[in-house]
């Protein structure tokens, strides 16, 4: 099976992560919950590919990007690639603001795990899905 280069399917739409002061230095709880973040995700994805782009870990699946983390000084924002409803995940996250395509977590410690790992299998089930007919041209 062939793929097209890496390079034409990369997320760009990330700038870097900085202030005019410089560089956002997220605090300690923030690099634990990205470290726990992007284990839960290879837990989920073992097969993805992590790039880092201006700043932002870019998670790929195949050639296109399923998850993004991308961390700030008090907070981590997810990003996902789907156009999942989280409707059915907001009473279960009740810690977690849902945004358009993303989740920011202010305390992992506060959700439950089993859920967000939950939804991110869900995600990668539903981007698996789309690249079948894709997948099937080559």
């Amino acid at each position: 099976m062939q793929y097209a280069p890496l390079e034409a399917n990369m997320l760009t739409t990330f700038t870097p992560l900085s202030t005019p002061e410089g560089t956002v230095t997220p605090n300690d709880h923030v690099t634990a919950d990205l470290h726990t973040l992007t284990e839960l995700i290879f837990a989920v994805t073992p097969e993805a590919t992590v790039i880092p782009e201006n700043g932002v870990s870019v998670f790929y699946l195949t050639t296109h990007w399923l998850f993004a983390l991308a961390p700030h000084q008090n907070n981590v924002c997810l990003y996902f690639s789907g156009d999942l409803d989280l409707a059915r995940f907001s009473d279960r996250l009740s810690h977690v603001h849902m945004g358009d395509h993303c989740l920011i977590i202010d305390d992992l410690d506060a959700i439950n795990l089993n859920v967000l790992v939950e939804l991110l299998a869900v995600l990668k089930v539903e981007m698996q899905r789309k690249l079948l007919p894709i997948q099937a041209l080559h």
